[in-house]
C-alpha cells in the first residue's frame, strides 16, 4: 500500500540564474532575498544544480572535479563587508547583461578575488576550514594551479604523489591563493544555507554520477576508474544505449568506476564525496542513478555507441557501505529496468515524475495517475522546455491530448500548477521560468548540444520583482502543501 504523509514544495533554480548587478547569480544578498521569498510562499526547498568549476561554457555537468566550487559564485557584496572594502572599489566590475556571459564573469569574479586576498590573513576559521575539508581542497586546489600552469592534460605533469614536492615558487603562490578562494566560496555557500535552513528552507543540490577524465578526481587517484594500467588513458567511456532519440547511441566522454577497486576500499571515494555534499546540501539529487545498477559503456575507439555493452555498478552494496549522506532523489528517467527501481526502493529515495512527459499510454511512469507519494514531481527539468514552450510547441492533436487529460481548455501556467501541487507526490518542485509563465526563450539547456544559449539564462531584477510569490502561496496552501504559520520568516 501506498504510503502517504506531509506534501511539500518548491523551486529549481541554479544560483547563476539569478540577478545580481555582477552579471550572474552568486551566493549573496539577492540569494538571500531568494530564501525569504520561499520561506514566505510556503516553500520548504531550493534545489541548484552541480556548482562545480566549469568551463566558460558554464555547463555545471562538466567540471573539474566532483569536489570544489566555481569562483564565480561568490558574491562581491559580501567581499565588501568581509574585507572593509569601500563600495565603489568593485564598480568597474559591475556588468549587466541579458544573459551569463561565463567567460567575462570568470575574469572578474578571478580579479576580485585577487584584490580581496591581499587583505586576507589566515585565521582560525581558515584552518578549521581546511581541517574539515582536508580529503580534497589541497589535491583539487594543487590541480587548479598545475592546470592554469602546466596545461590542461594531467597526463603530463608529475604524478600526484610528486606533484606539491615539485613546485615552483610561483606555482605555490598560486596554489594558496585557490585555497584562499575556495574558503571564501564555501564559507559564503555555508553562511547561505545556514540561512536557508534558519528559514525553513533546505538547500538541494546535485550529484553528476560520473566525473570528467580531466579532472583532480582521476589526475589524484586514477586507481578509482577503469583506465589503462601503463597509459592511465581510457579504454572505455560511459553513455547511453541506443534508443527512441538517438539510434547509435550517445558517448559521453567519461571514464567508468573500476568498481572491484572501489569495493575493496569500502567505497572511501564516495563516502568523502557524500559526506562533503552533506555539509553544503539538506538534500541531493542523483544526476543518471541507473549507473549504480548497470553502465553502458563502449571503446573509445568506437565511432558510436550501437556497439556498447551494459557494465554492472555495485548496487546496494555501495550505499550499504556508505556512512554519512544527505537526503537523495533519485533521477530515475529514461530507459529504467526493474533492479533500478528495486534500488531505489531498497533505500526509500524518491524517484522523479516529469510533468511534461504525461503523454502517452497508462504504462508511462509520468501520466499523472501514476503518481505517487514517494516521489519528486518537477514542472520540468533543466534539459526540458519551460511549461509554455512546451505547450506551444505541441501539435494540434498533441494539444488537444494534452487539454483532455488535464480538463481544460487553452491553458496558462498557473492551470498546469495546480494540477501538479495537487498530485499525490512528496514533493513538487517547479522551474522558477515556469513562475514567471516564460517560454522557450527562457530555455536553460538542450541536451546534447553545444550552444552559448545554453545555461546563460538569467533573471533581471525586473522579473525577480514580477514572481507572484502570494499566489504561490495561497496555491501551497490550497493544495495542502504547507503548514499554515510559519513564524521563521519574520
Amino acid at each position: 500500500m501506498e504510503l502517504t504523509g506531509p506534501r511539500y514544495s518548491g523551486i529549481l533554480c541554479h544560483i547563476t540564474s539569478l540577478p545580481t548587478s555582477y552579471g550572474v547569480g552568486d551566493f549573496g544578498p539577492v540569494a538571500y532575498e531568494f530564501i525569504d521569498h520561499l520561506c514566505e510562499s510556503h516553500q520548504y526547498y531550493w534545489q541548484i544544480l552541480p556548482i562545480g568549476n566549469t568551463s566558460d561554457t558554464g555547463c555545471p555537468y562538466a567540471t573539474d572535479s566532483a569536489f570544489g566550487s566555481a569562483d564565480y559564485y561568490v558574491s562581491p557584496e559580501l567581499l565588501i563587508k568581509e574585507f572593509g572594502f569601500e563600495s565603489q572599489e568593485f564598480n568597474s566590475f559591475i556588468f549587466n547583461s541579458e544573459k551569463v556571459d561565463f567567460k567575462k564573469i570568470q575574469e572578474n569574479k578571478l580579479k576580485m578575488l585577487e584584490i580581496a586576498y591581499k587583505k586576507f590573513t589566515p585565521n582560525e576559521k581558515y584552518e578549521k576550514f581546511l581541517e574539515t575539508e582536508s580529503a580534497w581542497i589541497k589535491p583539487y586546489c594543487l590541480f587548479r594551479t598545475l592546470k592554469e600552469t602546466r596545461g590542461y592534460d594531467w597526463t603530463k605533469w608529475p604524478a600526484f604523489k610528486d606533484a606539491e614536492a615539485l613546485m615552483f615558487p610561483d606555482e605555490r603562490t598560486r596554489y594558496e591563493f585557490h585555497l584562499f578562494s575556495q574558503y571564501i566560496c564555501f564559507t559564503q555557500l555555508a553562511d547561505l544555507k545556514k540561512y536557508a535552513n534558519s528559514k525553513g528552507v533546505k538547500l538541494v543540490g546535485d550529484l553528476p554520477i560520473f566525473v570528467s577524465y580531466h579532472s583532480m578526481d582521476v589526475w589524484k587517484d586514477p586507481s578509482q576508474f577503469f583506465l589503462n594500467k601503463e597509459t592511465l588513458a581510457m579504454e572505455y567511456e560511459t553513455g547511453a544505449a541506443p534508443d527512441g532519440f538517438s539510434a547509435t547511441g550517445q558517448k559521453w566522454g567519461t571514464p567508468i568506476y573500476d568498481w572491484e577497486f572501489q569495493k575493496k576500499t569500502e567505497y572511501k571515494w564516495w563516502n568523502e564525496r557524500l559526506s562533503f555534499l552533506k555539509r553544503y546540501f539538506d538534500v541531493i539529487r542523483i544526476d543518471h542513478f541507473r549507473g549504480f545498477c548497470a553502465t553502458w559503456i563502449s571503446e573509445v575507439t568506437a565511432p558510436d555507441a550501437s556497439g556498447g555493452k551494459w557494465y554492472p555498478g555495485p548496487g546496494a552494496d555501495l550505499f550499504n557501505h556508505l556512512h554519512d549522506y544527505p537526503e537523495v532523489i533519485a533521477e530515475d528517467l529514461g530507459y529504467i529496468t526493474q533492479d533500478v527501481y528495486e534500488l531505489r526502493d531498497q533505500f526509500n529515495f524518491p524517484g522523479m515524475k516529469v510533468f511534461e512527459f504525461l503523454m502517452g499510454d497508462s504504462s508511462n511512469p509520468h501520466k499523472l495517475e501514476n503518481y505517487t507519494y514517494n516521489s519528486v514531481a518537477y514542472s520540468g527539468t533543466h534539459d526540458c522546455d519551460t511549461l509554455m514552450g512546451w505547450y506551444k510547441s505541441l501539435t494540434p492533436v498533441e494539444r488537444q491530448e494534452v487539454d483532455n487529460e488535464l480538463k481544460l481548455d487553452g491553458p496558462g501556467q498557473w492551470d498546469f500548477l495546480k494540477i501538479l501541487y495537487h498530485t499525490p507526490a512528496k514533493i513538487v518542485l517547479v522551474q522558477i521560468q515556469d513562475l514567471l509563465g516564460l517560454g522557450t526563450e527562457a530555455r536553460f539547456n538542450y541536451p546534447g548540444t553545444v550552444a552559448d544559449t545554453n545555461w546563460t539564462w538569467k533573471m533581471n531584477f525586473k522579473d525577480l520583482k514580477a514572481i507572484k510569490w502570494h499566489k504561490l502561496a495561497d496555491l501551497t496552501v490550497e493544495s495542502q502543501r504547507s503548514e499554515l504559520l510559519r513564524s521563521t520568516c519574520g
